[in-house]
């Protein structure tokens, strides 16, 4: 799942939602390599096989004054988990496969998470 061969990323997504505008709880764990003093993310949600992303942000997590989670400023070495919970302003049910693609930079440019996973929703879903 991560796409970083020296790092080992711990990811989950719950509960399995009907559609993308359901709240999903979202978990990263992972050792660190590189000091966070500062955080930078962006992610992607892919519709498999189409050209343009559902949809594509990119956030500071963690600024010099403005820490927004517990782990900014964490040194090497130091576990760090990260809880979320995301909803999408995009209506559609997931009954499909989709690409998600996550990254995580430091102050300094170096890699600090980097996740790329296929998210496969099949069943019956409520329209």
């Amino acid at each position: 799942m991560s796409s970083d061969p020296l790092q080992d990323v711990g990811f989950t997504f719950l509960p399995c939602p009907e559609r993308l505008t359901d709240p999903i709880k979202i978990r990263l764990a992972l050792i660190l390599r590189q000091p966070i003093s500062e955080l930078y993310s962006s992610y992607e949600l892919w519709l498999r096989g189409q050209s343009n992303p559902l949809l594509k942000q990119g956030e500071p997590l963690c600024l010099p004054h403005f820490p927004r989670f517990k782990f900014c400023g964490s040194r090497r070495g130091e576990i760090i988990t990260v809880e979320s919970s995301f909803r999408s302003k995009i209506d559609i049910p997931l009954k499909a496969n989709f690409d998600f693609k996550l990254h995580a930079t430091n102050q300094d440019g170096f890699l600090i998470a980097c996740v790329n996973a296929t998210l496969s929703f099949r069943g019956s879903f409520k329209t």
